[in-house]
């Protein structure tokens, strides 16, 4: 009875777990494209939350890359930057774990003022690489 009661929970959390997030493939290019401009690096995204909707893709190719606030820093490892577009906004966040090779870049929106984020992307930014000269 207990084991059948331990299957019955992990089956849950990984249902649940699924539910929450998108296959990487759904990742928008729009999406790549906004964090590309922004911070001048590649974007590899790992996860695409089921929180990105079409309204959120129309609003960030819309808005230019000048709209987005300059870079501000919480911390020897954290960088953010800030999008506001009438009461909703987007934060990219930048963080650089102690032993990560790249840093990894979270898109979060906030619906209203006092709304809890919600993630939207996140992957890991890694260096533009030039083609190689002849």
């Amino acid at each position: 009875m207990k084991h059948s009661i331990l299957l019955i929970a992990l089956w849950l959390m990984g249902v649940s777990a699924t539910a929450q997030t998108k296959p990487v493939s759904t990742s928008s290019s729009a999406i790549v494209t906004t964090v590309e401009s922004i911070t001048d690096k590649r974007f590899l995204p790992d996860t695409a939350y089921a929180a990105l909707s079409t309204e959120d893709i129309d609003l960030l190719t819309k808005e230019p890359v000048a709209n987005w606030g300059l870079p501000l820093e919480s911390g020897p490892a954290i960088t953010y930057y800030n999008l506001i577009i009438g009461t909703r906004s987007y934060q990219l966040l930048i963080t650089q774990a102690p032993k990560a090779s790249y840093p990894t870049a979270t898109l979060l929106r906030f619906i209203t003022p006092k709304s809890k984020p919600e993630p939207i992307a996140r992957g890991t930014l890694r260096p533009k690489t030039e083609p190689a000269s002849k």
